[in-house]
């Protein structure tokens, strides 16, 4: 029996070093020639299989002799982590998020997979706040961003601008804001669970959580300010704070405009849930108030249509009357837009890192369910992506998720009654966030780092800087990022006439993935007919289809009609 514990144990350490490693590389350096060779290593850095085969050997190990078990090299480096104290437990995991996603961020835009939209839009206005054009983005149809969604909380960003102009400042501000939300998680999670080992597990759950990383690596999004927010305001709630809460709601009404309806949810949660009636109609009617005072007046101010422009977005028509109409008169067509086999799994893929824990709290139903609601409403297939597990929509989610997992957790702990149930509970939800996890942060840094050599960044970043820096551009859609601190720019597409107004043509070819089939058809037409159009080549690279054309007789003034 000695022999056979030794031998787990140095399998399982083994093993695990391994595992560890599957977090920050794919092996590729090793496994490069398994590939070649056709062998079936291509889904490695899928976390799912090596977590079940880690739980196999700890399972193992524990059957062995159960009395050594915590004795064992893996356990023992896990317990001395373990015990560590609370704040730099929550140091280490809020640096760990602050690492993965700034870096992740970093190489994936120098990698040239970041786009015009929406890391070029919101770049550029805050770029122009600065110069004194208020959010004024051109990719926006030359109009402040305040006429598309509610978002002043962007001012808040345009100072560091003055430090260090540079869109990585984005990503800065987006990987401490996302890490910032392990302090609130933490304090509630202490406030409704008595096992320290069960509170942590919420926090390593948080770590690791997908829907995050679509939130952190999908570009930068203001929606990265409403996910502590609302983290921080459930807390104020808990404890009674009513003078932060409403300073945490007043952050989150400038985030943007949709951040009215969880206020209301939250109004509508203490009316029922916590039978607080003054403070949850409070929070009710505020909601509301600023739903309609964003939509119906601040947005169709700085809106040259004078209205609101996401009103496509209801599902059912374009006004509010259409959409009642709708529910009422063809329930079961309103029923089966929502129960689509895209919109049922990623309900499913929220829950799963949790292991569906949030189900046991009837009571934060409703916060869920807004937010959700909020994502899944959209009937029209362009607009997928709300309920796209990999996007920055999932943010206002996530909060009560985690709130609802916590608190039925807590639920679960009381009905089970038995000394090991928090140990249980916590073992269960970090299988469930590891099995969730699928590809490695790991295996995405690898792939960014492949897409710097493949797609010539150091190069093509080298070609950009023969573009000066008042020039108008037009640049493909991945350039777009990298040449947006100037008043003027627009994504160039062969049908598009911004491409005959600006001073600068860009184009990589190999960066096309964007255009549709149509606009590929029309490249070879396009540049044969540049050059009558005033455009002459100026730069092409001998080494691949990369080309600035100017034209230095421009109309200057053509820019600003759009």
């Amino acid at each position: 029996m000695p022999i056979l514990i030794k031998i787990l144990d140095s399998i399982t350490v083994l093993f695990f070093y391994f595992y560890l490693g599957l977090f920050v590389t794919d092996y590729s350096f090793i496994l490069l020639p398994l590939y070649r060779m056709g062998l079936p290593f291509g889904n490695i850095s899928n976390i799912s299989g090596p977590t079940m085969a880690l739980s196999f050997l700890l399972l193992s190990r524990y059957a062995a002799k159960k009395g050594s078990f915590l004795e064992s090299p893996v356990i023992k480096s896990i317990n001395k982590l373990a015990s560590l104290g609370d704040k730099k437990l929550l140091f280490m995991a809020g640096a760990a998020i602050f690492i993965v996603f700034s870096v992740l961020s970093t190489a994936r835009h120098l990698s040239l997979s970041s786009g015009a939209s929406d890391l070029g839009i919101f770049d550029q206005a805050i770029w122009n706040t600065t110069r004194g054009n208020l959010l004024f983005s051109s990719l926006k149809g030359n109009m402040s961003l305040l006429g598309d969604h509610f978002e002043p909380i962007l001012l808040l960003i345009a100072p560091l601008y003055m430090i260090w102009q540079n869109v990585i400042v984005l990503f800065l501000v987006q990987s401490v804001l996302l890490a910032s939300a392990v302090i609130p998680l933490y304090l509630i999670a202490k406030d409704r669970l008595n096992s320290r080992f069960l509170i942590f597990t919420f926090i390593f759950a948080y770590v690791l959580s997908r829907p995050l990383r679509g939130v952190g690596l999908s570009d930068f999004h203001p929606e990265c300010f409403i996910l502590p927010l609302f983290f921080w305001a459930y807390y104020f709630i808990n404890k009674g704070k009513n003078l932060l809460l409403f300073l945490t709601i007043f952050l989150l009404l400038l985030c943007k405009e949709d951040t009215a309806f969880l206020i209301s949810g939250l109004g509508i949660f203490l009316l029922f849930a916590q039978k607080r009636f003054k403070l949850g109609a409070a929070l009710f009617i505020i909601g509301v108030s600023a739903w309609l005072l964003e939509t119906k007046i601040i947005i169709p101010y700085f809106n040259p249509s004078g209205n609101y422009p996401y009103m496509d977005r209801l599902p059912f028509g374009l006004t509010y009357i259409d959409n009642i109409k709708t529910v009422f008169n063809d329930p079961a067509y309103v029923i089966s837009s929502f129960l689509t086999k895209e919109k049922i799994a990623y309900c499913v893929k929220m829950l799963a890192p949790l292991g569906y824990l949030t189900l046991f709290s009837p009571a934060h139903y409703i916060l869920v369910a807004i937010p959700l609601f909020k994502n899944l409403l959209p009937v029209n297939p362009n607009f997928s992506g709300f309920y796209d597990i990999t996007s920055h929509y999932t943010a206002s989610v996530i909060p009560f998720i985690f709130i609802g997992a916590i608190y039925g957790s807590g639920w679960l702990i009381g009905k089970i009654r038995h000394k090991r149930a928090a140990m249980l509970i916590g073992g269960f939800v970090i299988l469930s966030s590891l099995l969730a996890y699928s590809k490695t942060d790991g295996y995405k840094l690898v792939r960014f780092l492949d897409g710097i050599k493949n797609n010539h960044s150091v190069e093509v970043l080298s070609y950009l800087e023969i573009v000066p820096k008042d020039a108008s551009v037009a640049a493909n859609f991945n350039l777009v990022p990298h040449l947006s601190h100037r008043k003027y720019i627009f994504e160039w597409n062969p049908q598009s006439k911004t491409g005959d107004i600006t001073e600068y043509i860009v184009i990589d070819m190999n960066l096309l993935g964007y255009l549709s089939r149509e606009n590929k058809a029309m490249i070879e037409p396009y540049l044969k007919n540049i050059a009558t159009k005033g455009y002459k080549i100026i730069f092409s690279s001998r080494d691949m289809p990369f080309f600035i054309y100017r034209k230095p007789d421009i109309d200057k003034t053509l820019v600003e009609k759009l």
